[in-house]
């Protein structure tokens, strides 16, 4: 599993900086190291996308996993990171996306699981933060 430290003062220095789609490429490669992430096992995501579907909460918790075998925090970090990019660089879009709340469900990094509907931020089994998920359906 690749792990790195990660100067999260540089990345809000970084981010206050944040001005154009080529500057996040830069954030991703430099403080991210993007570009050097390896592949997750096919074992890994077979097993990942087997399990069943958990009731947790009186919510359906499906899993969920990632093409990359990073540590859970570093791909917190980054997916809540690119999310705070897209609302700098696409400010309108980010405005709309936050009018269709139904649009995005919840998942939990850390236990490869997500929801459509649970309005907590933490997740009931490991209590980390919840980052919203795009359901990517439309009518």
């Amino acid at each position: 599993m690749f792990k790195i430290n990660i100067d999260t003062n540089k990345l809000d220095m970084d981010l206050k900086k944040l001005s154009c789609w080529k500057d996040w490429d830069r954030i991703q490669k430099e403080i991210f190291h993007t570009d050097k992430w390896p592949e997750t096992s096919i074992d890994r995501l077979e097993e990942d996308l087997e399990r069943p579907v958990q009731i947790i909460e009186g919510c359906e918790w499906d899993s969920t996993t990632s093409s990359y075998d990073v540590s859970p925090e570093i791909m917190h970090l980054y997916e809540k990171t690119r999310w705070r990019a897209f609302s700098i660089l696409e400010p309108e879009a980010d405005e709309e996306n936050k009018q269709h709340p139904e649009l995005y469900g919840k998942r939990c990094i850390y236990c490869r699981i997500w929801t459509r509907d649970f309005s907590k931020q933490k997740c009931p089994k490991c209590s980390n933060e919840l980052l919203k998920l795009p359901l990517n359906e439309w009518d």
